[in-house]
């Protein structure tokens, strides 16, 4: 399997690898740049939602990205309810909350998402890739 791909069934016996999708969501246009940016470079398909509410209707319209990156802040009311509707609906997303206030993010977590992953700024851009590509 090469990086940043994911098996998926065609017909019987036989088996296509596919770039893992990434939807970015990040009020802030130049940070949200910068991660596409570097995402694409190393293989990802990747797609910006500039906050939750139009995070989730990019889910809802399809097709269905493999992970959900997301920066969260205390400021930002709402999050934990999109989070939460969007869990219910697709409870095999992946979804990763990048946050510079991880006790903020770990209430995100606990009540929205139970299994979603926590990245905190500054950004650990290799073990945000550890988690994309499916790893701890």
């Amino acid at each position: 399997m090469t990086r940043c791909a994911i098996q998926q069934p065609v017909l019987a016996g036989v088996v296509i690898e596919r770039p893992v999708s990434v939807l970015v969501v990040d009020g802030e246009p130049k940070t949200a740049s910068v991660l596409v940016k570097l995402l694409r470079v190393d293989g990802f398909v990747v797609e910006v939602a500039a906050d939750a509410a139009a995070a989730e209707a990019r889910v809802e319209r399809g097709p269905r990205p493999d992970v959900l990156v997301m920066d969260v802040s205390p400021a930002r009311a709402g999050e934990v309810e999109t989070l939460r509707r969007i869990h219910a609906r697709h409870p095999t997303l992946r979804l990763v909350l990048v946050t510079a206030h991880p006790q903020v993010a770990e209430r995100l977590a606990l009540g929205a998402a139970p299994g979603c992953r926590i990245v905190t700024k500054p950004l650990d851009y290799a073990g945000l890739l550890r988690l994309l590509d499916g790893g701890a």
